[in-house]
């Protein structure tokens, strides 16, 4: 089922503007906080209870809790205890893909963003989302009210079925996904003009071989990207899949078409910082934490396009061929 909001609302807007709204919003709000959002981590919700300003308020927090949501740990199974310590209540409703966040009936928040770290532009390498703010109408309330009438309450006693499942499955992995064709993966490509920080790598390499089924979100982005979830022959999966990456392809369009095919570091720090389409841009020094990867990967990974050097201390990447 599908239902909309007809409130008057604001330009569209990303998660680090959206931030302003939530923190005046939650700083004035008196009564009651509806949090409707599929994924839900600690660190987030604990952001947002940071900045209420009432901490009695009542507070009602929903999410979806799908089994692959807690094994991947996009969604963190100890949100249930934080909520309890703190008298709101916690639901699920099965198949949930809504984010809209209500206080006092009247501040509605919606848009692609859940509530973690990365939906909520917490952290320098964030997700790339946008929403609305709206002034609710009684149309707005009439909808999520029918619309949360499907949400189950959790106690303490189903916790603690999830909590035992969760612990049970700890080890699970993710099948490997089968290769689309190449005329699917080519349609796919971009045209390397602009970048993201979610196409660099956040793991150095010998870290990712090491805790590749460790549970982690810097692990998790690493593999999505690589698109590898099993760890046979890991080292060649990594080096075969590491030139498939939009960074790489990105990176070769550039030092390719150079005159002199190679690039300073510095100079390629200010390429990257030029390039990149995330809004606010990163800081310049976690830029190059990233490219440190980028070329930390080239040189554990032995590519033979490339030479590293060093001189006068200033790292140099040349494209050999």
């Amino acid at each position: 089922m599908i239902f909309t909001f007809n409130s008057e609302r604001s330009p569209i807007i990303d998660s680090k503007k959206l931030q302003e709204y939530f923190k005046d919003s939650l700083n004035k709000c008196n009564k009651e906080i509806i949090v409707c959002s599929a994924f839900i981590k600690l660190s987030g919700i604990k952001w947002f209870f940071e900045n209420i300003k009432n901490k009695n308020v009542n507070c009602r927090v929903i999410s979806r809790w799908d089994r692959e949501d807690l094994l991947k740990k996009v969604s963190d199974i100890e949100v249930y205890e934080f909520c309890k310590e703190k008298g709101w209540k916690f639901e699920i409703i099965e198949n949930l893909h809504a984010k809209f966040y209500l206080m006092d009936k009247t501040d509605l928040i919606s848009g692609s963003l859940n509530l973690t770290a990365k939906g909520m532009g917490l952290v320098p390498i964030s997700n790339k989302e946008f929403g609305f703010y709206f002034k609710a109408l009684e149309e707005d309330l009439t909808n999520i009210k029918v619309f949360l009438e499907d949400a189950i309450e959790i106690n303490d006693k189903i916790y603690e079925e999830y909590k035992k499942y969760v612990e049970e499955n700890k080890n699970f992995v993710v099948q490997k996904f089968p290769e689309l064709p190449n005329v699917i993966k080519n349609l796919k490509q971009k045209k390397l003009q602009k970048i993201w920080l979610n196409d660099f790598l956040f793991t150095e390499p010998q870290h990712f071989l090491d805790n590749f089924n460790k549970e982690n979100e810097d692990i998790n982005h690493d593999k999505k990207l690589f698109d590898i979830y099993d760890n046979e022959n890991l080292t060649e999966q990594v080096k075969s899949k590491f030139r498939n990456l939009d960074i790489y392809k990105w990176f070769i369009n550039k030092i390719k078409n150079k005159d002199e095919n190679f690039f300073y570091y510095g100079e390629l720090s200010a390429l990257i910082h030029n390039s990149l389409f995330d809004d606010p841009k990163p800081f310049r020094k976690d830029i190059k934490t990233l490219q440190t990867v980028f070329f930390n990967y080239i040189d554990f990974l032995k590519l033979e396009e490339f030479k590293i050097e060093r001189p006068n201390h200033s790292q140099k990447i040349t494209y050999i061929g």
